[in-house]
C-alpha cells in the first residue's frame, strides 16, 4: 500500500471492466420462441441485428407474419423490436431451422469464367463434360503464377 503526504494509506479501487456477451441470432430466436426469459438488456446490445434475427424466425410459418410486419418498420428501435416479438410471439417448442448454405460444387467457378456462362447454363454444362473435357479446360485457364 502506498501513502499520501500526510501518511494515510491510499486505498485503490479496481474496475473490473465488463465485456458484452454477443449473443447471436439463433439463440435469440430461440428463446424468443420459447419464452424461457425475458432479457432487457438484450435490446440494448450491440450484437441485436433486427434484420437477422426477423430472417431466422421467418424460417417458421407461424412466425413469418410477425417477422414480415416487423421487416415493414425498419425504423422502430429495438427494444420496441424485441418487446413486439417476445409479446406476439406464442410460445411453444419449435425446431431450430437454420438458413441453408449452398452446395460447393468442384469446377463450376471455372466452366462459368470459361464459358461465360451463368450458374444454370454451367451446372448444365458441367452434367455433360466429361473429365477429360474439363483436365483441358483447367489447362487452358491456368494462367501461371504463385498462388
Amino acid at each position: 500500500m502506498s501513502k499520501d503526504l500526510f501518511g494515510n494509506e491510499i486505498v485503490i479501487d479496481e474496475v473490473e471492466e465488463v465485456k458484452e456477451k454477443k449473443v447471436s441470432p439463433f439463440d435469440l430466436a430461440h428463446d424468443l420462441t420459447s419464452k424461457e426469459r425475458y432479457d432487457i438488456e438484450v435490446s440494448e446490445s450491440k450484437s441485436y441485428k433486427k434484420f437477422l434475427l426477423n430472417r431466422t424466425l421467418s424460417y417458421h410459418p407461424d412466425v413469418l407474419d410477425f417477422a414480415n410486419k416487423m421487416n415493414v418498420r425498419p425504423d422502430l428501435g429495438d427494444k420496441l423490436h424485441y418487446d413486439y416479438m417476445h409479446y406476439s410471439i406464442d410460445k411453444k417448442r419449435r425446431s431450430k431451422k437454420f438458413w441453408a448454405k449452398s452446395k460447393k460444387i468442384e469446377h463450376l467457378e471455372m466452366v462459368k469464367e470459361y464459358f461465360n456462362y451463368s450458374n444454370q447454363k454451367a451446372l448444365s454444362a458441367l452434367s455433360v463434360l466429361s473429365d477429360s473435357d474439363i483436365e483441358t479446360i483447367a489447362k487452358q485457364m491456368n494462367r501461371g503464377g504463385v498462388s
